[in-house]
């Protein structure tokens, strides 16, 4: 009877002992694939680059739901862990950082240590930029030819399909840094910049539905004209009354950047008085009712933006300051300008702007 109970005991040990040794042979496959090959297996499809912003201080679980929601990560429980296994957690920097669906786990890591590092092509756009000046930038970083650029910047077609009301892209793309893969293509850098927008609006707290093109095309202008970011609201003011005050019956902005754009190869065939521009407006430009962007001879709101305004900018068309003037003028090379409620006291401030000169 002892030697049966000895037997048995002896056989639940080996079963015991076969159902240890299998938990820690698949621990050790778990631990194994997490340490070898995890780390540069894509965990998505690609997609197109999203901004993400990493939380401070944000553990290891938290990371990984922060990076599903953005959908550039498929298993937020095994990234996780792997973070874990590794101590990767600890090269992780808070704030902003573009990250791309397809990347690999090690991929997304460096990208959060090192923002960018393996995004590939880095692509500034700077405010103000027109769209040419984008294709430029792009063609400079090797990532589209700047011809596709602009004529897939007009195409009605492609624009619809980002959901915009407009018969270009000028001013919808928002200025900021990107990274492309070299030859992406003029139809990838073209939805990604304009696709941003919304998106950095909603961050900003302002209402991506109340940014119509009317409020872009002024932004533009406010963009184009100001130096210092404190006067936008004043500038965007400005030419609120110039829109809508009984004082100003003529309608017309006036504004120099809109004539200059009007001589853009984008807007289609120039005028006759653009064959003549050379970068400084002269009176052959500012009186030709040729140029549909000439706001000297064209009451209102020119037909298009004029480049792609800032989120400063945007604010400042949403919400003019609330200001008795309708002229300004620049004050020298300061940056600023002397803004005045009567055309006497704006001659006079031309006057004084040009003695000074």
């Amino acid at each position: 009877m002892a030697k049966r109970k000895t037997r048995k005991t002896s056989a639940l040990a080996r079963a015991a002992l076969c159902g240890a040794l299998a938990m820690v042979l698949a621990s050790a496959a778990v631990a194994l694939d997490l340490l070898f090959f995890y780390p540069d297996r894509p965990s998505r499809s690609p997609g197109e680059i999203v901004t993400v912003d990493i939380p401070n201080n944000v553990g290891p679980n938290g990371l990984a739901e922060v990076l599903r929601e953005a959908e550039v990560l498929g298993s937020p429980r095994k990234f996780s862990l792997w973070l874990r296994l590794t101590g990767g957690l600890s090269r992780v920097r808070s704030g902003e950082v573009d990250l791309r669906p397809g990347m690999t786990p090690r991929e997304l890591l460096d990208s959060m240590a090192e923002a960018g590092q393996q995004l590939g092509q880095r692509v500034t756009i700077p405010e103000g930029f027109t769209v040419r000046r984008i294709a430029q930038a792009v063609e400079k970083a090797g990532v589209a030819r700047a011809k596709d650029i602009v004529a897939l910047a007009t195409d009605r077609e492609f624009i619809g399909t980002l959901g915009i009301d407009s018969t270009t892209l000028e001013g919808f793309l928002f200025p900021d840094t990107y990274y492309f893969h070299k030859d992406e293509g003029a139809r990838a850098v073209l939805s990604t910049l304009a696709r941003t927008l919304p998106r950095k609006l909603e961050k900003a707290g302002l209402d991506p539905r109340r940014v119509d093109l009317q409020t872009l095309i002024l932004a533009s202008i406010v963009q184009a004209e100001a130096k210092l970011a404190d006067e936008m609201p004043t500038i965007a003011g400005v030419y609120r009354n110039r829109l809508e005050s009984l004082e100003f019956p003529s309608r017309l902005l006036q504004a120099d950047p809109t004539v200059a754009y009007g001589c853009e190869p984008l807007v289609g065939q120039a005028p006759p008085s653009c064959r003549l521009f050379t970068g400084v407006l002269t009176r052959s430009q500012l009186d030709d009712p040729a140029n549909a962007h000439n706001t000297y001879t064209h009451p209102g709101l020119p037909p298009t933006p004029i480049c792609s305004p800032g989120l400063l900018a945007i604010r400042a068309a949403l919400q003019p300051a609330n200001v008795p003037y309708l002229f300004f003028v620049a004050q020298g090379n300061t940056g600023r300008h002397l803004f005045s409620t009567t055309l006497a006291e704006h001659n006079d401030a031309v006057r004084r702007y040009r003695e000074s000169l």
